[in-house]
Parts: C-alpha cells; structure tokens; sequence
C-alpha cells in the first residue's frame, strides 16, 4: 500500500505575482470594508444597499481566487507568507485616507513581515 504525494513544483513567478496581486486586492477590500463600517448599519437594506460594503466583500473573493490559484504553481509555505504583504498594505492606506499613526511597534511589526518575506523566498 504506497501513498502517491502531489508533487508541487517549485513556486512560479506567476503564482508569486497572483499572491501580490492578491495582498493588494485583499487591502483594498479591507479598506472598503471599514468604509461601510464609518458609514454604519442600521437594518438589513442599509447592509444590502451599502455600495464599500459590497466592494469589499468582492475584492475579499478575487483575492482568494487568486490565492487558489496561484497555490497551483507554488508551495503553501512559501506562497502564504507573501500574503502577510496585506499587512503592510493596510498599514499604508489606513494611515493615508484614515489618518492612523504608525507607531514604532506598528513599523517594527512590518519590518518582520518584510524581513521573513525575504528569508522564505531566498531560501526558495
């Protein structure tokens, strides 16, 4: 009884643009997001009828389809911790259109991301 493993080829520049593509789409969901959260809700219409909401909500989707597929053509452990690349995309738009300070601990956090980014994809 042998076990047949799915080999994965090593991860494809394509699959490494889709997970970028991907964290920006993520980011600017997040964005809308926050938007129809400012706006508020007060019954279910407001939620259906909320225009950042539903951009949002649609933006999220791409973002994971593109993350599938860019796992077609590249290794979960390596494609994944591209994607913490979102954090530092919210970082910047929310300090840029909702004026949030970035403080020491917020840009040392990010320096991590960026630096195990790094380390993962040299080593891949």
């Amino acid at each position: 009884m042998s076990k047949t493993k799915n080999k994965i080829k090593k991860t494809s520049k394509k699959a490494i643009i889709l997970v970028l593509v991907g964290t920006l789409l993520n980011a600017l969901g997040q964005f809308f997001l926050k938007t129809a959260a400012i706006k508020g809700f007060d019954s279910l219409i407001s939620y259906i009828t909320n225009i950042s909401l539903i951009v949002g909500l649609i933006l999220y989707g791409i973002s994971a389809l593109l993350l599938i597929l860019a796992l077609r053509n590249g290794e979960l452990s390596v494609l994944y911790p591209i994607f913490a690349l979102t954090y530092v995309w919210v970082m910047v738009i929310s300090s840029v259109f909702f004026n949030e300070v970035i403080n020491l601990f917020k840009t040392v956090g990010v320096l991590f991301i960026i630096g195990g980014i790094i380390l993962i994809g040299v080593k891949s």
